[in-house]
């Protein structure tokens, strides 16, 4: 599938400037702040219905599509329908306020569709970092995937096993012709995890356990000598991947790892390792269901092993979400993306399957 870029960038006094082939055309955002704060609080408890959630989807929709812009994103979706292709949404905003807020639920009555689940238009949050933009290299075979999970013996038990089966149940086929290597970390303490990055090059990590998010600032729970937990802060948590150019993906399957602070646009732990350099993240922006996360590691894995985008493997995720645990659910909005890469191509196995 080919896409067309369709960028929305919200400055930090709230100026949209929307960017496509079509050209830039501009607006102001205006939305009903205390009204969708309410809403978001009703979400965050988990009392949720689809009718609140379309709510919600169609006041941010409102907020970042004024008439102008939407004419020219509805306008944008027609060409690419013309053409077979899709449209590659990006969301970059520079108010943390804004970041904050959660984008998946976007929702265009027009077409009675939450943006976070249609395949044509693949949703995103793109971090416009002063980097070097930069695709990652096709991966030589076979694509090397490392599984941390982190169980501290005083925290809430995760049903980690039931995971690492879904993932390995989705890899397998590939795992035995060679084309995909998965390792298994089970004691995620610092130094095992140093030891074990140091071992191979990994082309995508994917932590599965507990992570916070306390005073703005985002900290992933790993185990200490005697399996205790010990929280390392996004920053520290970054440390593990810095220099490594064959990374291009990392997954953190913990309660709140995507969320952002309040006071920086880039705090939380998912934009900040897209800040630091890797290219694509995938965090959860609420707590994660066990239910929901084997969903999640069996959709999102299948699909990229197959050598899609990125973005195009979470966008099916969420619509696989939606379909099996419902609509009225914040489950589907749940997993969000960061990304810098140009194209969504993470993992270019398509042309070596």
């Amino acid at each position: 599938m080919n896409y067309q870029d369709f960028q929305i960038l919200v400055d930090k006094n709230k100026n949209i400037r929307a960017s496509s082939e079509q050209g830039e055309i501009s607006g102001e955002l205006r939305w009903e702040k205390n009204q969708i704060k309410l809403t978001l609080q009703l979400i965050d408890s988990g009392k949720t219905n689809r009718e609140l959630l379309k709510a919600l989807g169609t006041q941010l929709y409102r907020a970042i599509f004024p008439s102008k812009i939407n004419a020219r994103f509805h306008a944008a979706i027609a060409n690419a329908q013309a053409n077979e292709e899709s449209v590659r949404l990006r969301l970059v905003f520079e108010s943390p306020e804004l970041a904050a807020l959660p984008w998946e639920f976007l929702y265009d009555e027009d077409t009675n569709i939450f943006l976070g689940n249609n395949t044509e238009t693949v949703l995103s949050r793109y971090i416009d970092v002063p980097l070097q933009k930069r695709d990652i290299k096709s991966a030589s075979l076979p694509l090397k995937v490392l599984l941390v999970i982190s169980t501290p013996t005083n925290l809430a038990k995760l049903d980690v096993a039931g995971e690492e089966k879904l993932i390995r149940e989705a890899l397998g086929k590939h795992i035995e012709a060679g084309e995909i290597e998965l390792d298994v970390l089970h004691e995620a303490t610092i130094r095992n995890i140093n030891q074990k990055l140091r071992e191979k090059s990994y082309n995508v990590f994917h932590f599965i356990g507990h992570g916070v998010f306390e005073n703005n600032q985002g900290f992933i729970a790993l185990e200490d000598n005697n399996g205790k937990s010990q929280l390392l802060d996004d920053e520290r948590f970054a440390n593990f991947f810095l220099g490594n150019s064959n990374l291009g993906l990392v997954v953190i399957n913990s309660c709140q790892g995507a969320a952002v602070g309040s006071n920086q646009a880039f705090a939380g732990t998912a934009p900040n390792l897209v800040r630091r350099g890797v290219p694509a993240v995938v965090a959860m922006q609420y707590y994660i269901f066990d239910n929901t996360a084997k969903i999640f590691a069996d959709e999102f894995y299948r699909t990229l092993a197959l050598g899609y985008p990125v973005d195009e493997a979470i966008q099916t995720t969420r619509n696989a979400i939606s379909m099996e645990v419902g609509l009225d659910k914040r489950d589907f909005a749940t997993p969000v993306l960061y990304m810098r890469t140009s194209n969504g191509i993470i993992l270019d196995v398509k042309k070596n399957f």
